[in-house]
């Protein structure tokens, strides 16, 4: 796997450099988006363990074993999302109440008691475990495939062309957004403008509105260049031609079958 430099705002974002170089890069986008999207629903429909540990193992192992992405670089993209899990996690895991409950260990406010109980505990792990699944699903597109080769795929399934547009755009936009808001804090660091908290609201707040003005005159001048060049309301793009081995498509079979296999079973036992 080629190394994977560390570019500034205004290019590629880093998940985009991942997808570059995994060796699934070639592999159809269709067949991971497939893959991707059922092993999220089966996620989210399955309330067990043993269907989301299976699903983020399988995701992982993809990633970085037949991938041949870095570990380390998989395990810097989760801990974008573990912060937010985490937290919304936290709200099932405290059970704040006023009548006699056995907890596993807890803290009395007046009549109050706010504390943690088996039950709310085992909610916790599942719920925290089926949300680090559901979240390796869309890295294993994310990882693996570019955005600008996704949104080629998205057209071939037929997914309408204006929200795929919608999509293109607001993907370009965030580099623009980026690049802009690195140059203001550049020139606001420079002249000192995060030196104490007072300073470094004040500078926050002008970031921002300056921001969405100058944003919205590139957007303007960058509309203007696009009709200038033909512009007709769609975006045209050049199809890659896909090598997607016998073994890639086998594989995704058995895995749909037997995680498919899996739930229904286990369905069955719950009844």
């Amino acid at each position: 796997m080629k190394h994977l430099h560390h570019h500034s705002h205004g290019e590629r974002i880093f998940i985009d450099d991942i997808a570059y170089a995994s060796l699934l890069r070639p592999v159809s986008p269709s067949l991971k988006i497939f893959i991707s999207l059922y092993s999220l629903l089966l996620c989210l429909f399955s309330k067990t363990y043993l269907v989301s540990i299976l699903i983020l193992a399988v995701m992982l192992f993809c990633i970085i074993a037949v991938g041949k992405t870095k570990w380390y670089y998989v395990l810097r993209l989760l801990r974008i999302p573990l912060a937010f899990i985490i937290l919304g996690c936290i709200m099932v895991l405290i059970q704040i109440t006023n009548t006699p409950l056995e907890m596993l260990c807890s803290l009395s406010l007046g009549s109050v008691k706010i504390g943690i109980t088996g039950e709310s505990l085992d909610q916790f792990g599942h719920l925290f475990v089926q949300c680090f699944a559901a979240v390796s699903c869309l890295y294993f597109l994310s990882a693996t495939t570019p955005m600008t080769e996704l949104f080629t795929a998205l057209r071939r399934i037929h997914i309408p062309g204006f929200l795929v547009e919608m999509m293109e755009l607001v993907y370009r936009y965030i580099f623009v957004l980026l690049e802009i808001a690195s140059r203001i804090r550049n020139a606001q660091e420079c002249r000192l403008g995060y030196g104490n908290l007072k300073t470094a609201f004040y500078s926050m707040g002008q970031l921002i509105s300056n921001l969405f003005i100058r944003a919205y005159r590139q957007a303007d001048r960058t509309y203007t260049a696009m009709e200038s060049r033909g512009y007709t309301g769609e975006v045209k793009t050049l199809g890659l031609s896909y090598r997607t081995k016998a073994w890639h498509k086998v594989s995704a079979a058995v895995y749909t079958t037997v995680l498919t296999g899996i739930v229904l079973a286990l369905k069955g036992l719950s009844h």
